[in-house]
């Protein structure tokens, strides 16, 4: 090892080998496999210090992913596919931010439902499944953190201020109206019927 150079990133240096770069790592990987200008090191260590340092990447950007806001599993998969990292780091980060209890896939939901009930169920599992979490996580979930009533009343006090926009239509038009717009915020039939029934004489 010929030469270890500060990159504009803070944290994280250039190792140059026979006088050509190397490869870039943090400096933490310095001190975890004992680098020094003069180490000599055999390709086989070469590639170990690059993989861990890959592994710390990966690891960091699921923190701060997750510092943002709550995430469920396959949404870190992706975002960690995004950045191209290999297949076997993804899945390494992915347990090991599991066991260290920032990845739970049904507190991820219960957690998302809380930030969603201004919509209905329906769509609520729909983004769920698109989120990648397991149909009995969300079924479960919303039975546990999302009650009829709660949705009913969602769906009413939506109702109720879309109402002023429809005043000037008769009453028939006005129902349609309601009817579609709930529809369109993922609220079930039944849901609707009974918010309407609420409103509407």
């Amino acid at each position: 090892m010929t030469d270890i150079q500060e990159q504009k990133r803070k944290n994280r240096v250039n190792v140059y080998l026979d006088e050509r770069f190397g490869f870039g790592v943090a400096k933490e990987i310095l001190v975890d496999f004992d680098l020094y200008i003069g180490k000599e090191l055999e390709q086989s260590e070469v590639d170990k210090i690059v993989v861990q340092d890959q592994a710390n990447k990966a690891l960091q950007k699921c923190f701060r992913l997750l510092g943002l806001r709550p995430r469920s599993e396959k949404e870190l998969r992706d975002k960690l596919k995004e950045k191209q990292f290999d297949p076997k780091i993804i899945d390494q980060t992915i347990k090991k931010v599991a066991e260290l209890g920032y990845l739970n896939d049904a507190e991820f939901a219960r957690a998302f439902i809380e930030m969603k009930k201004s919509k209905g169920k329906i769509a609520i599992r729909f983004e769920l499944r698109r989120k990648g979490v397991d149909d009995e996580i969300i079924k479960s979930s919303l039975e546990k953190y999302y009650s009829s009533d709660e949705e009913t009343g969602s769906a009413l006090n939506l109702a109720q201020k879309k109402l002023r926009t429809y005043k000037k239509l008769p009453p028939f038009k006005i129902k349609q109206k309601l009817g579609q717009y709930l529809a369109g915020r993922g609220f079930s039939w039944d849901i609707i019927k009974d918010a309407l029934r609420q409103i509407l004489p």
